[in-house]
């Protein structure tokens, strides 16, 4: 474990090195200060204008920063080992005995359990929707998995980082389930179930509870099932 930590601290000290990857890591709080600030501003404007309200939508744009957090830092890392595979970094880490599942762990499950400490901290204070303490826990263990899940995706599909910036483009889709809670009436929105994003949501949109929950971690193991065969079918 000292040497996958000591790994992560060289890939983050990396990561500050290249000016676009670095551009990334305050994205987070950037996004934040502007749905806690910017969003609400906005609202009186058009309550006062058009009367109307963007209130009920709250949720949904505090779902995207709950989104958002892991899925930046899983674009940041993907990234650093994919750059890392170009130069042939990778494999040197992967004979050495660290392997190649210490090194998976140093460059992705690492950096997913930081995005899950930042999407609690950055959700418990930014949110405009006044999310229940248990709802911010519980959507940030999804959507840290469902990081997980794609920064899988895009290391075990893309070929080199010119590749992963296209399919980093795709990461959108997993975004879709969350304005299906609030757009599509049920029973039919529970066609985007496979979608760990649509558990997020409908947990901030109707409150916790153990459907929800085992709902959202059985769609990311779906994800993480389908994703992690594809990399260890790379790795043999």
């Amino acid at each position: 474990m000292k040497q996958t930590w000591k790994l992560f601290q060289i890939g983050f000290i990396q990561v500050t090195r290249d000016g676009m990857l670095l551009a990334l890591l305050p994205a987070p709080v950037l996004i934040g200060l502007f749905l806690k600030f910017i969003i609400p501003f906005v609202n009186n404007i058009i309550v006062e204008k058009l009367s109307l309200s963007l209130v009920p939508w709250y949720g949904l744009l505090d779902g995207m920063l709950i989104c958002l957090t892991p899925m930046l830092v899983a674009m940041i890392f993907a990234f650093l080992f994919l750059e890392e595979k170009d130069e042939g970094i990778g494999e040197f880490y992967k004979i050495t005995p660290i392997g190649d599942y210490s090194y998976l762990m140093a460059r992705i499950g690492i950096p997913m359990l930081w995005a899950l400490i930042m999407t609690i901290i950055l959700s418990a204070v930014f949110n405009i929707s006044s999310i229940l303490t248990m709802s911010i826990f519980t959507t940030s263990i999804l959507s840290a998995l469902m990081g997980f899940a794609l920064s899988i995706m895009v290391v075990s599909v893309a070929k080199n980082r010119v590749e992963a910036l296209a399919i980093s483009k795709l990461m959108g889709i997993s975004f879709l389930g969350l304005p299906i809670v609030w757009f599509i009436p049920s029973p039919y929105q529970y066609f985007a179930g496979f979608l760990p994003s649509f558990w997020i949501g409908k947990i901030i949109h109707v409150g916790i509870n153990g459907f929800l929950f085992i709902g959202g971690l059985l769609s990311c193991a779906l994800w993480l099932i389908v994703f992690m065969r594809k990399f260890s079918y790379q790795i043999k």
